[in-house]
Order: C-alpha cells, then structure tokens, then sequence
C-alpha cells in the first residue's frame, strides 16, 4: 500500500528493484574492469561521501572475505587528502579505486578519483550519471541509476551501490580463482533472492515499526548500534532518521558503546536501536549490551536476533555480508514511519538556513585540491 510518505514509497519498492537490477549489473560489471587489472591489483579502495560512504563500509566485509585482497572503506574527503598519499605509481593500477556517487558531481568524490589517477590507480567510477565529472575521470563506469522514482532520503541508489559493491567482490573472486564459476553464480543468486526477504521482513514489521515511531517522536535523539557490516547499517539508519526528522541521531559500535555512549544522561529519551543478525561474528557482544540498556531504561529495539529485546524485527538469517541490504529496508521504513509522526520535512525542505544545499550545491560546489 503507498503512502503520501516518498521515503516509505521508495522502501517498498526496494523488493524488485533488489529482484531485477541484481542481474542488470551483474551484467554490466562482468564486462567492465579488464581481467589484467583484477589480477595485477594490491589495494582496494571504496570510497564516496555521505550514502555512498556508507555503501563502501557495508560492502568491505566482503571484499575482504571474498578477494583476498586489503581492502579499506573510506570517506571520500579521507580517501583523496589522507589515504592516497600513500601511494606512488609503485604498482600497476594500485590502488583500484571504486568511487561511489549517484550524481558523479559530488566535489570529494572526483577529487578522490583525479588524485587516484594521479598516483597510478585505477579508477572505476559507480554513479547514475555517465556525463558527469566523476565519470570523466574514472577509467571505467558502472551505470548505478535505479529507474526513476519519486524522490527522497535515498533508499534506491544506496540499495543499488550496495548491490554493485557486493557484485563486483563476487566478480573479482571469481576471476582470481578463489571461487568456481558455479559458486558465484550461486552467490549472485543469494543477493537477487534478498529481494524476497526484504518483501517479507518489511510486510511483517510495519505495524510494529509504526508503533515504535509513534512512542519515539518526543524522543531527544536516536542512536543505532552495530558491528561489522552491520556498523555500517548503523550508519545508514542514523543519516535516514537525521535526513527524515532532523532529531540527532548518531551510530556506535557495539563494543564502544559500552566504553562511551553508555555514559549518556537522559537514557530514557534516547531511542536506541540494536543491528545484529543471526548468526553475527558479534552476537554475544550484543546479547551483553542488551541488559545495560534495560537497565539503563533506555526505549529500544533490536533488528535481527538479541536476546531480551523488549522489541524485535526479526529478520532471516543470510549471509552477514549481505544483512546490510535488508537492515537498510528496515531502518528506512522505521525514519519513514518517524517523519510522519514527526510532521518533518526531509531535509528541512532547504529552505530557510538549510537553503544553501539546494540542488545539493553544499556537495558540488567545493574547491578540489589535486
């Protein structure tokens, strides 16, 4: 059922754009980074600012798991002033540099790949924009546009660049040998298949999401917990929430959380939201948070499986690398659910003090430093 909400619209969408755009990359990215290049690479680097940077951070688990190669995640702003110093055309197309921007005019972002260049990496550009500047400097593109839909906090492009990040693990694996043929195909089919359980998870936790919103809209703040690919869930939550209602909204991992923001005051006006799938590398972590934030009376939920929630969505178990594409659905449909109890306008509509990011000039228009 839609809503006039376009960030609810966009998150029940998501089940067919996750079915039908899985096999369109697939396609596509097969065919774009040449095979010398995957094998003759070093260093991976994903990189992008805002959704995009999130996007890398849920994807870097499985590169990790998948390539054999070091892989980091890192903001643009890191990756292009910090990061490539590093760098000295020592190796051939080292780093390989998948920057991530759906406009591909995001001022870092193309300022990241045009100093890759400059070092010796290799540049392969994710965005939705073939003519943009971040498509001109990159050595290779990957159309990531989802088809057209009314806009909102993204939900579509974050989905889509998490489902190139993940392809292209499963791409380069392969092509390294350190799969069969048989079992990326398989894998491919996993994230495809994902389609159905977002379908599924979020059918089931609207009212229970609706509910929550509803007790959470005179909160002061809402923060997210996660580790792992689901840390980066975390991300993506808080950004919704702060895109969505404008409360404050922040993200921790689990075990800093019991070293930092455990020590907040007004515990109970912070609504708190545990990420942890089952089967998690960090389950027994989030199994021992959850009685301090009882005891802390803090209103929260888990997403996934911890034990001694007072609210759960319950999710399936997958593949952890591949839990931030259904937590995503789940933590936009929870901010969506928030602005409407809210009344908020999603980026304070960029009037008033908020109108310098109109047609997001606070994004595009920064001085690049090469």
């Amino acid at each position: 059922m839609t809503t006039p909400n376009a960030l609810h619209n966009q998150v029940t969408s998501l089940p067919e754009l996750i079915r039908t755009e899985t096999w369109r990359l697939e396609d596509e990215l097969r065919k774009v980074v040449p095979t010398r290049v995957q094998h003759a690479v070093r260093h991976i680097v994903l990189t992008g600012s805002g959704d995009s940077a999130i996007a890398g951070s849920a994807s870097e688990q499985t590169f990790r798991t998948l390539v054999g190669v070091p892989t980091i995640a890192a903001s643009s702003l890191t990756t292009s002033r910090y990061l490539l110093d590093a760098y000295d055309n020592e190796y051939p197309h080292t780093p390989l540099v998948i920057a991530t921007s759906n406009s591909g005019e995001v001022a870092r972002v193309v300022e990241a790949a045009q100093r890759a260049k400059k070092v010796g990496g290799y540049v392969v550009g994710l965005t939705g924009n073939q003519d943009s500047r971040l498509a001109q400097t990159s050595d290779v593109t990957v159309d990531v546009a989802a088809p057209a839909f009314p806009s909102s906090p993204g939900m579509r492009s974050y989905s889509m660049a998490v489902l190139a990040l993940n392809l292209f693990a499963i791409r380069f694996a392969e092509v390294r040998a350190r799969m069969t043929m048989d079992e990326a195909q398989a894998m491919r089919g996993e994230l495809a298949a994902l389609g159905d359980v977002v379908e599924q998870v979020i059918a089931g936790a609207d009212a229970t999401l609706r509910e929550v919103a509803t007790r959470w809209a005179g909160l002061q703040g809402v923060e997210l917990l996660g580790a792992g690919p689901s840390l980066a869930s975390a991300a993506f939550g808080s950004a919704k929430i702060l895109e969505a209602t404008g409360k404050q909204s922040s993200h921790i991992e689990l075990e800093e959380f019991v070293h930092l923001n455990y020590f907040e005051r007004a515990a109970e006006q912070i609504g708190t939201v545990v990420i942890s799938p089952t089967g998690s590398a960090a389950a027994s972590r989030a199994a021992e948070v959850a009685p301090l934030l009882n005891n802390l009376r803090r209103p929260w939920l888990a997403v996934g499986d911890v034990p001694g929630a007072p609210v759960t969505v319950p999710v399936p178990q997958v593949r952890e690398e591949f839990a931030p594409v259904i937590q995503a659905a789940v933590l936009g449909q929870l901010a969506a659910h928030l602005m409407d109890a809210t009344g908020e306008e999603p980026g304070r509509g960029a009037v008033g003090q908020w109108a310098d990011c109109v047609d997001g000039a606070t994004t595009r228009e920064s001085a690049l430093v090469v």
